[in-house]
Formats: structure tokens, sequence, C-alpha cells
């Protein structure tokens, strides 16, 4: 048996049964959870991914970007939508279902709730499946995150940006901006469905580099329904895709780095979770909370 499986005797602590004895376990667990968030980078971690190293770069690559999503405001966004009035029928009524899949709440809601319900049952951790407990829930924390975070700051940015939505291109055209209204009218720059996308795929892409192909696939179509359903224009769905994207990426290199979740090597590879260690987890904890 390795050190890992062999219990301590603080380990073997008996499980707190009042509600005032949980609870201390909880705050506990959460400022262990704390110090270990703010533990140091991994002295093997390889280097945080920058694509642009320098403020001035930086600066240069937010103007040039700028420049370019009004660019295609003015040009790219006219041209799609008028081409997207030709759906009709069928394929239109499809991807009014697949956009639904965009909002986060199927996702953000559940893995909360998982996450409380562990913060409330592991503590104090008592053996090995306790670990992988608290390591699947270090993969939840990861996926609120990036999905949770990137969304978090897309709705605000959204509104104070104020582009009017694609139902009011008659009346505006493409360039019309009231950061005034504050409303989901004018909320149409970047897209939050497509941000909330491209941030569960490539989170999930991450923690199953297999299937990350299939995954991304799902995302574009998802985000090219906003489209379709009169939701945005063709710049939303391109700056919300590439933000949910690059902050799930940062998120991971942040994750990685202090060696959670992630390798810190440069592969970033996700450390191994076996499905019998994992369901054998889940079925102590499924006890845990019964007792």
């Amino acid at each position: 048996m390795s050190p890992i499986d062999t219990p301590s005797a603080t380990t073997l602590a008996a499980p707190p049964r009042s509600l005032s004895a949980r609870l201390a376990a909880v705050r506990e667990g959460l400022s262990l959870a704390i110090v270990r968030l703010r533990r140091p980078i991994r002295p093997n971690a390889t280097p945080a991914l920058r694509i642009f190293p320098d403020w001035p770069s930086r600066v240069a690559a937010t103007l040039i970007g700028a420049a370019l999503a009004l660019a295609s405001m003015a040009y790219v966004d006219p041209v799609v939508q008028e081409a997207q009035h030709g759906i009709h029928g069928g394929l239109a009524d499809l991807f009014e279902l697949i956009t639904h899949v965009g909002k986060s709440g199927w996702l953000l809601w559940p893995t909360g709730i998982m996450l409380v319900v562990i913060g409330f049952a592991v503590p104090p951790v008592r053996g090995f499946a306790d670990k992988v407990v608290l390591a699947l829930a270090a993969r939840l924390a990861f996926l609120m995150a990036a999905v949770g975070g990137s969304g978090l700051i897309i709705a605000i940015v959204k509104r104070l940006i104020g582009r009017a939505r694609p139902r009011y291109f008659e009346q505006f055209g493409t360039l019309h901006f009231d950061p005034t209204a504050w409303s989901s009218s004018f909320a149409s720059f970047p897209s939050g469905h497509s941000q909330t996308a491209f941030a569960i795929a490539v989170a999930f892409a991450c923690l199953f580099p297999r299937w990350r192909r299939l995954l991304v696939a799902l995302a574009a179509l998802i985000a090219v329904s906003r489209i379709v359903v009169d939701a945005h224009y063709f710049t939303d769905i391109v700056v919300g895709s590439a933000w949910g994207a690059w902050f799930t990426l940062m998120t991971r290199d942040w994750f990685a780095r202090r060696g959670f979740v992630f390798a810190p090597g440069p592969g970033r590879e996700p450390f191994p979770m076996p499905r019998r260690r994992v369901a054998a987890a889940i079925r102590q904890l499924a006890r845990r909370i019964r007792s």
C-alpha cells in the first residue's frame, strides 16, 4: 500500500455529527482550500501562456482587435444578416433548439450544488476515497471558474457596450450602441451564448483531450445558431467564442502551474482519474450523505 493509501491518525478522525461541528469542519476545509489555491507556482512548471508578453504589445493588440471588430461590424455583419434571413422551416426550428444549449445554468447550477455537497460531506478527509472526491471537486472548481468567470465578465461588458440586437437592424443598422439602455435588447456584443459554448467545450476538451474536436464542433454549431435565431451578429459570436476559449485556457494554465487538476509540464495534461476509483469514491460520498 502506498503512502497515499495509508490514512494517518488524524485522517481517521470520526466524522462530525452535529451541525455546528459540521460547519466548523467545512470552515476548516475552506481555509485549507484557500491556502492551497494561494500556494506558489510549482518549481517544475513551464512558463505561463503569454500571447502578448508586455503591456505595449497588449495595448497594440487591443487597438488592432477593436479596429478589426468595428470593420467587421460595418462590412461583414450586414452581409451575414441578410443571408441568414434565407433560413426557414425545419432547419430554423432545429437551430432554435440548439441555441438553448448555450445557456450556462445547466452546467453551473449542478456543479455548484455538487461542490457544496462535497464541502459539507467530506471534511475531515479520512481516506483515499475522500482524496479522490476532493480531486473531483477540483475539476468542478475548474469548470466553475472557467465558465462562470468568463460569463460574468461578458455579462457586464456587453451591457457597457450596449450594441443593439439584430432585430433592430432595419431601424439602426449594425453600428448602433446605447450603453445607457442596460437591457438585453442592447447587449448584442459579445455573444454570451457563444462564450458559454466555447468555455464549456474548451474546459471539457482540457479534461478529456480525446474529445476536443467534437466538443469544439458542437460549440461552433451553438455559436452559429445565435445568428440563425436572429439574436446576434457574426462579429458578436466570433468575439464571444474567442473570449470563452481564451479565458478557459488561461484558467487551465493557472491551475496547472500550481499543480491542480493538470500537470505543470508543457503539455498541461489532466491528472488521471480512473473511473473505478471515482465510482467507488462517489459511492462512499453517497453513504456519507445518508449517514
